[in-house]
């Protein structure tokens, strides 16, 4: 208990140090909504954007001094999932090709100036267009993948064929996205440092081989229960310091189930509700937070309380990552000597 209480004190005394602020100078929210189910075979995520907005964000935004934009929706148009077969084992890839590329050519134009990109998803499949904006964009950006999953499968080596599972193995230039339809458009724009992951505990055997043989920075479930949410951030922070911009891409499952109930991939032993959000709150307290997508809330899933309970959840989350505060950062309990 005594070393618990000592970590703490030392790292609220170097937390005291930190800007408290981000590159965002503007107070400007560039805000997408990109709801899609393609890639993944359940309905739901499609809604989530509207009900977040339903719940309050845009209020919750402005209560944080942010002034928002809301940019056209970007749809699939009605395209729902088929399940067709294909050689290629990554289902709707010809769709998913498509609304990638809308949300690509959408979302550059804003990454170009200096609002902060806030993109609501949908499924996992979205980062194949919004991350090779944003990275086209703004260059120097590391990637904070917070998730229950590692999303790094090839069509090659996924058991579903999902193309939510595959966002990763694309943005690194582990598939030849040529072959694909819809994906001439497509390059690669990440290198495995660029990556950290955070909240890992579902990994498929390939995805272990792929993380470890190209030596991205990881941090699984175990890992925050042997030393803390705290000192995990203060690694990734450090790890992304010359990174000039931190995209945060953060995946409702990597929250337990008892606090996220609704979402599609939904596995036990998450993380918990105030380290979720510890997680953003770091990220903004570097001052590099510049862009961020939340994806794969489903409401069709545990209906009632349980589906309220997930969007305030995913409310909260996106709240802190833009500056929510439970006290001013400056009245901290224990003082620098």
């Amino acid at each position: 208990i005594k070393l618990k209480i000592m970590f703490r004190i030392c790292h609220t005394q170097k937390l005291s140090y930190r800007k408290f602020c981000t590159l965002v100078t503007n107070n400007n929210v560039s805000l997408f909504q990109i709801p899609v189910n393609l890639g993944q075979p359940l309905l739901g995520p499609d809604k989530a954007p509207g009900l977040l907005l339903e719940h309050g964000l845009i209020d919750i935004l402005k209560s944080n001094n942010w002034n928002v934009k809301e940019m056209p929706v970007i749809d699939s148009n009605g395209i729902i999932y088929e399940n067709p077969n294909t050689t290629l084992h990554a289902k709707n890839c010809d769709e998913v090709g498509q609304i990638c590329e809308r949300a690509y050519n959408a979302i550059y134009p804003e990454a170009i100036t200096n609002n902060f990109i806030l993109i609501l998803g949908g499924d996992h499949c979205i980062p194949i267009g919004t991350i090779p904006a944003i990275q086209q964009a703004r260059k120097s950006v590391g990637v904070v993948w917070v998730d229950a999953h590692g999303d790094i499968n090839t069509p090659e080596e996924s058991i579903s064929g999902n193309m939510h599972g595959m966002p990763v193995s694309f943005l690194l230039g582990l598939v030849d996205a040529h072959t694909f339809p819809s994906m001439k458009w497509f390059k690669p724009c990440l290198k495995p440092e660029d990556i950290v992951y955070i909240g890992l505990r579902d990994l498929d055997k390939a995805e272990k081989i792929l993380i470890k043989k190209l030596g991205i920075k990881a941090f699984t479930m175990r890992d925050v229960d042997k030393y803390g949410i705290g000192r995990i951030m203060e690694e990734c922070n450090d790890y992304l310091d010359k990174k000039q911009h931190i995209h945060l891409s953060y995946d409702i499952d990597c929250i337990d189930p008892f606090f996220a109930p609704s979402t599609g991939t939904a596995v036990r032993g998450g993380l918990t509700f105030r380290e979720g959000n510890y997680i953003c709150e770091e990220i903004f307290s570097t001052g590099k937070l510049s862009s961020m997508e939340l994806v794969e809330v489903n409401p069709n899933l545990h209906e009632t309380v349980d589906q309220k309970r997930t969007i305030e959840m995913a409310n909260t989350l996106i709240s802190s990552a833009l500056g929510q505060e439970i006290l001013d950062r400056n009245n901290h309990v224990f003082k620098d000597n």
